[in-house]
């Protein structure tokens, strides 16, 4: 059992941040603006993407929200996953060079993003979330498509990235 318990605290741990073979590692961080919301109000998150490795590391300036790409999910109490009708899905514009930002080692960019709190949850109660990013652009693109320079790049084929888990009260 402890044995279990130790495999999961890793493994949570192990979530919050991602490394690549280059040495190269991205964290996200998820905040809300509120410990509370009212069912009929806008709910305020705060995203940031830290690099956490010891080099320079290029990110696209676009999160890219929907699915497989920046998603945003949401826990009831029990641990299952709250569905709405409410699909967030954004394909960026094709980048250009000036949609990259170049993070120094611990170096971070963030953003807001917001809405009405019937597009996360069902109903009054308390609720997780978490936030999982990953990049919408291939290494292959970056490289052939749009020469970017050889500094580690943040890419689709580096895998999801999930952030730490918020609670948020959501009152009636």
């Amino acid at each position: 059992m402890k044995r279990l318990s130790l495999m999961v605290a890793l493994a949570c741990l192990s979530a919050l941040s991602v490394s690549a073979q280059d040495g190269s590692k991205l964290g996200i961080t998820l905040r809300s603006e509120q410990e509370s919301y009212s069912l009929h109000s806008d709910i305020r998150l705060v995203f940031v993407r830290e690099n956490q490795g010891q080099q320079d590391l290029l990110v696209p300036r676009q999160w890219g929200w929907g699915v497989m790409r920046t998603e945003i999910h949401v826990f009831d109490t029990k641990g299952h996953e709250v569905r709405t009708d409410f699909l967030a899905d954004e394909l960026p514009p094709p980048p250009q060079p000036y949609d990259f930002i170049l993070l120094q080692p611990g170096e971070f960019v963030g953003t807001h993003m917001g809405g009405a709190a019937k597009e996360f949850v069902n109903g009054p109660g308390e609720y997780e979330f978490v936030v999982e990013y990953t990049s919408y652009l291939s290494e292959h693109y970056a490289r052939e498509a749009m020469k970017m320079p050889s500094v580690p790049f943040w890419s689709r084929e580096r895998g999801t990235i999930t952030s730490n888990r918020i609670k948020l009260r959501i009152t009636d």
